[in-house]
């Protein structure tokens, strides 16, 4: 039985956190022993109860300045491993902070870096890190093919693609009970269409182009709730909520009313708010794989996306609309469209659900353990060599 350490940064519900636990609990459910450390300010907990081991590491509240708070995360994750026996075949970093502490702790290897999307920072320490994550690691995991090419562009690194996965079940079997409830806690009656938008505000998910897009539709569907889910980043987005609160002020009142911002919410009220949604509208200017978009296929809700990578390795024209993200306008078609042709929003969503029933993590897991078993392979090797 291997057994494997999955490192991630936070408790919350991030695409890498997710990735993590999901991973987590398909590897334990195919028999390995599988753990995930995650970092947790005082009492906190992961997001929610996984069906694998979790290790909460304590972490402090965080400093205003992100160099500084970089090096504050990865010596809270250096005090976790010194607080108990680390001891696993394959220790795996979801991003730059673990594996970074993973390679300071040195005796803890071999280090696995998947790499979900490569940054670009301003700041030369965290461009470092991330580059001494990727550059250093024994080997690199990509979550697309286009996560691998720019990861062999920007660090001449190669990494094997190791894609996300999505539990269907978990998304399909959502009860109206729970459905009626998200709506009712988020003061949205019955009738009212539902565009759900996942991952807060900041650029690179193309938050102020979307609000530019529900703005134009509106007048066509003046009943529309176009709900916000997310933003709870590690990285400091002020400067572009600070535009995108003059964009939303700037708005009449009867459509601003009907923007909700809900901020960070629990997986089973995402999962009732993806079936109670209409739309997902998701133009990423910048994603690694889009993991919300896996997740409203599952729901059974249709999705807008741009028609490219990392999208179009699991969608086509007959499962998402697509969109040139660039564009305020494509958006507003695309949105306009699906909102006002209930058959062809259903016809997509079905045909979307039923491609996602075979994106599973189990799927996902089988190729990491082939991943894992290569690389364990190769490190017996190299110490005989070096015997």
């Amino acid at each position: 039985m291997k057994s494997i350490g999955l490192f991630t940064y936070s408790t919350r519900p991030r695409g890498s956190v997710v990735h993590a636990v999901c991973l987590g609990e398909a590897l334990t459910r195919a028999g390995h022993d599988a753990t995930v450390y995650a970092l947790g300010k005082a009492g906190a907990a992961l997001y929610r109860q996984a069906a694998c081991h979790v290790v909460i590491f304590p972490a402090g509240e965080a400093p205003a300045q992100a160099d500084r708070l970089v090096r504050q995360r990865i010596g809270e994750f250096l005090s976790g491993f010194a607080s108990r026996p680390m001891r696993h075949d394959v220790f795996h970093a979801q991003d730059c902070l673990a594996a970074s502490a993973l390679l300071e702790a040195a005796t803890l290897r071999p280090v696995v870096r998947t790499v979900h999307h490569v940054d670009h920072f301003e700041s030369p320490y965290l461009a470092a890190c991330q580059r001494r994550s990727i550059v250093q690691a024994d080997a690199v995991f990509s979550v697309s093919r286009l996560t691998q090419r720019d990861v062999l562009a920007g660090f001449g690194r190669e990494s094997a693609l190791a894609p996300n996965g999505v539990d269907a079940e978990r998304f399909a079997t959502v009860s109206r009970e729970a459905v009626g409830r998200v709506r009712a806690r988020l003061g949205i009656g019955q009738g009212e269409p539902i565009v759900l938008s996942v991952g807060g505000v900041e650029p690179r998910k193309n938050t102020r182009r979307s609000l530019a897009a529900v703005a134009r539709v509106h007048s066509r569907h003046p009943s529309l709730r176009w709900v916000l889910v997310g933003g709870d980043s590690f990285w400091d987005h002020s400067e572009y909520r600070a535009a995108f609160d003059a964009d939303l002020a700037a708005l009449p009142a009867d459509l601003a009313r009907r923007i909700v911002r809900a901020g960070p919410i629990d997986e089973d009220e995402l999962a009732a708010l993806y079936r109670a949604s209409d739309v997902l509208l998701c133009p990423s200017e910048q994603e690694g794989f889009g993991l919300c978009v896996l997740e409203a296929m599952a729901a059974g809700t249709a999705v807008v996306v741009p028609g490219r990578e990392p999208f179009i390795d699991y969608v086509d024209a007959e499962t998402a609309a697509f969109v040139d993200p660039e564009s305020v306008d494509s958006i507003a078609l695309a949105l306009d469209d699906l909102l006002g042709r209930p058959q062809r929003r259903h016809e997509l969503a079905a045909r979307a659900r039923e491609r996602a029933r075979g994106l599973t993590w189990s799927r996902s897991a089988a190729a990491h353990l082939a991943l894992y078993a290569a690389l364990r392979s190769s490190s017996a090797r190299q110490e005989s060599i070096d015997a």
